[in-house]
């Protein structure tokens, strides 16, 4: 059974990461070298040793794994950071306090079964890539400045209407997390295994960024009741698709 789960990435240009680490990268220019939509590069790290409760401190760095993209001339790179996001989840279920300093912030955020509605707002229709056939999958890709852009205007109509008619709930918290990397970022929504939820069909015909896109119009002039009608048609379809989670 395929891992139903998407994920919402962010590339940083290969110069914004500190200095032992670029070299680190830069050391293996072999593996920077597009070989398709997306590769990895390097190899994961040692797992660190843990400490008298079984938890592990925060990796200060994690592995020399990654997603690369080439965009405008340059490399950005997405690391996997698969330590530190297994020791963040660890750590939630033990109920351990954050040990500081703070680990870096995760590049790779994942979601099971759904996508969470702010996760749509970043991106418009035309930056929508789409694949049906035997590699089906659907996935939106932009630059950080465009989504800081949306996502702030999302979050002040969200704020002036209420979250109880904004289809894409608080966007501010997202806001407040991409403002930690770097201008020049890349922002990447990929479905991943949730496209094997629905047909091809259903695929295609799959609209919420443009409806979180309207709704978000609709908010600004006041139309209250196409925004709640654009939550309803999200709703549906996502219910939908949240309900498999417990089919036999």
């Amino acid at each position: 059974m395929p891992p139903y789960t998407a994920y919402l990435r962010v590339y940083e240009p290969l110069d914004a990461f500190p200095g032992p680490e670029r070299a680190r990268w830069s050391a293996r220019p072999e593996d920077l070298r597009s070989a398709g939509r997306l590769e990895h590069a390097g190899r994961p790290g040692a797992v660190p040793p843990a400490d008298r409760d079984g938890i592990c401190d925060p990796p200060a760095y994690d592995g020399q794994s990654a997603y690369v993209r080439h965009f405008s001339g340059e490399v950005y790179l997405c690391p996997w950071r698969r330590r530190l996001r297994s020791w963040e989840a660890f750590s939630a279920v033990q109920g351990a306090s954050p040990v500081l300093p703070a680990p870096p912030d995760p590049h790779i955020r994942e979601s099971n079964w759904h996508v969470p509605f702010p996760w749509f707002v970043p991106f418009v229709r035309e930056e929508r890539t789409l694949v049906l056939g035997p590699r089906r999958s659907l996935g939106y890709l932009t630059t950080m400045a465009r989504a800081r852009e949306r996502l702030a205007r999302a979050a002040a109509a969200g704020a002036r209407a209420g979250t109880g008619v904004s289809p894409f709930g608080d966007a501010r918290l997202l806001q407040e997390e991409l403002a930690a990397f770097h201008p020049r970022s890349l922002v990447e929504l990929d479905y991943g295994g949730l496209v094997h939820l629905v047909d091809d069909d259903s695929l295609a015909a799959d609209d919420s960024v443009g409806e979180c896109a309207v709704a978000l119009v609709a908010l600004e002039r006041d139309e209250l009741e196409l925004a709640v009608a654009m939550q309803l048609r999200l709703r549906t379809r996502w219910r939908a698709i949240r309900s498999l989670q417990s089919a036999n």
